[in-house]
């Protein structure tokens, strides 16, 4: 992780990492998070110049110095299969991308497959770099999941900026975004890998899932098109205590639809109502959409389910 931002070699540091000063962008912000990810446990000085001698001492230097992460050198185009020119951030993940996401991977205790590895690569390069690097090099100007990282410079009527200090701020809030952005990749190709077995073990079109925040939604979906014997209501405890379903919808792109809704007279219902409506003593909530309802217990959001479904 960084622990300082200064003009100059930090001895004391297991790295140090070179950027140049002055205003920075989301294009050298991102490529240092990266860093931070794929160096994790590892302290990190960041030396913002353009000093060339200063810069000839670091362990890496990116956007600056003419190196292999400097997209500004004479003569670069290197470019991604797909036709998209690599800035700085682009090249960084290109070379540190295996090591960021298993570090993530190591910390969640999960381990990934090959194709797991390459799969979370590319998506987060397509999503989440490519519109970085493009607005850098001035080939696409659209509003991505850094944007706002500029607003992070100080302001022209600051009368002594500290670029230093609003570099370090900015790239801590980028590495915590671009961190749980890996967490969510490695969460669903996990749930990927265990849900089709979950789905053709699950009781009575009902499936219960480990926690709320499994990313079931697309393959509970794409299992009920081709099986007869569909899921209708996905199962789990509540964060809050209790348990809660939710219906399954009938496809991805109508979401707050249900193949089977909680029933009409529940709309609305509360622990203070919904007991009596439903007759079900440890019911508490019933969405008004009809989408969701929450209990006390297991057994009762099954039974729950048992009545919506043979109405």
């Amino acid at each position: 992780m960084i622990v300082s931002v200064g003009s100059q070699l930090n001895p004391r540091s297991a790295w140090n990492i070179g950027t140049h000063n002055g205003i920075f962008h989301a294009d050298e912000v991102v490529g240092i998070a990266v860093l931070e990810l794929a160096l994790i446990g590892e302290d990190m000085h960041v030396v913002r110049t353009r000093d060339r001698d200063e810069l000839s001492q670091l362990d890496i230097v990116i956007d600056v110095g003419g190196g292999w992460y400097d997209h500004h050198k004479p003569g670069f185009d290197f470019r991604r299969p797909t036709g998209e020119k690599y800035a700085s951030a682009g090249l960084v993940w290109h070379k540190y991308a295996e090591n960021a996401i298993t570090n993530v991977a190591w910390e969640e205790k999960v381990i990934l497959a090959s194709g797991e590895m390459q799969t979370i690569k590319e998506e987060i390069d397509r999503e989440i770099i490519i519109p970085v690097d493009q607005e850098d090099n001035g080939e696409g100007m659209s509003n991505h999941t850094f944007s706002f990282i500029p607003k992070f410079n100080p302001t022209w009527i600051e009368e002594t900026p500290d670029y230093d200090n609003a570099f370090f701020r900015a790239t801590t809030t980028a590495h915590d975004i671009l961190k749980a952005i890996v967490k969510e990749k490695i969460a669903k190709v996990n749930a990927k890998s265990i849900l089709p077995l979950m789905c053709h073990k699950a009781c009575n079109g009902i499936l219960e899932i480990s926690a709320q925040t499994m990313p079931w939604l697309e393959d509970v979906v794409n299992y009920n098109q081709t099986h007869d014997n569909s899921i209708k209501f996905v199962i789990f405890p509540y964060p809050a205590g209790g348990w809660a379903a939710q219906c399954v919808p009938p496809f991805i792109d109508r979401k707050f639809e249900q193949l089977v809704p909680f029933p009409k007279e529940w709309a609305g219902g509360t622990e203070a109502t919904l007991p009596a409506i439903s007759g079900i003593a440890d019911a508490t909530l019933c969405h008004n959409g009809r989408f969701f309802a929450r209990a006390k217990t297991k057994e009762a959001i099954i039974d729950m389910c048992w009545i919506a479904r043979n109405r």
